[in-house]
């Protein structure tokens, strides 16, 4: 079960680490909706994998 969620918190984890870095030319900065062009994704892809990865674990 650790190990489904550490899996489930990488992506978000990944997009973050990047976009902590206190550097210029980060994409969609000037973007009115870039954060939610970036959340959204990582949302949709955290919970497909929650969806999988708790389907599996029931079988």
């Amino acid at each position: 079960m650790l190990t489904l969620v550490t899996v489930l918190a990488l992506p978000i984890n990944l997009v973050a680490g990047l976009f902590g870095m206190n550097v210029g030319g980060i994409p969609l900065a000037q973007h009115p909706y870039g954060f939610f062009l970036v959340v959204g994704p990582l949302l949709a892809l955290t919970a497909f994998l929650a969806y999988w990865g708790l389907g599996r674990r029931r079988d």
